[in-house]
């Protein structure tokens, strides 16, 4: 028996799906104020040509002070029982600068409602943050309040 074409496709089982997979259903339950996660999911995938990874994240950073180490901003491990994914910047890597500014267009073509998009163009700071030399692609960054 074949399945309803008409009908979207069954979700894969946590076990079977990609690293990849996981993150956009992170991001599908995500709503809170301008953002709304299941639009933009639906635009990613409309657009998945474009794009080689999305992520979203609330970044976070460990420093030191007279020997004591801080920890600062662990606001989705508070929230985590309350099956909240608490994050407010989506990361998306391109192959090339083309695809994301065509990624830039279609973000305010069909409304995503970003608060800052950022597209990083220097090589020096896409390789920093990608963890390779040369980058090994593009980065676009959104942040909703």
């Amino acid at each position: 028996m074949s399945a309803d074409p008409s009908l979207p496709p069954e979700p894969l089982p946590l076990t079977e799906a990609s690293v990849q997979e996981i993150q956009l259903e992170l991001i599908r339950r995500r709503r809170f104020n301008q953002f709304d996660g299941p639009r933009i999911v639906a635009s990613l995938r409309r657009h998945r040509a474009l794009w080689r990874a999305v992520m979203m994240d609330r970044l976070g950073y460990v420093s030191g002070r007279d020997g004591e180490q801080t920890i600062s901003d662990l606001i989705k491990l508070r929230d985590l029982h309350a099956n909240n994914w608490n994050v407010d910047d989506m990361y998306i890597l391109t192959d090339t600068l083309e695809q994301a500014r065509e990624l830039e267009r279609i973000q305010e073509e069909e409304q995503w409602l970003a608060d800052n998009v950022t597209l990083i163009e220097n090589e020096q700071a896409r390789s920093r943050a990608l963890g390779c030399f040369p980058a090994s692609g593009y980065i676009i960054s959104f942040w909703w309040d």
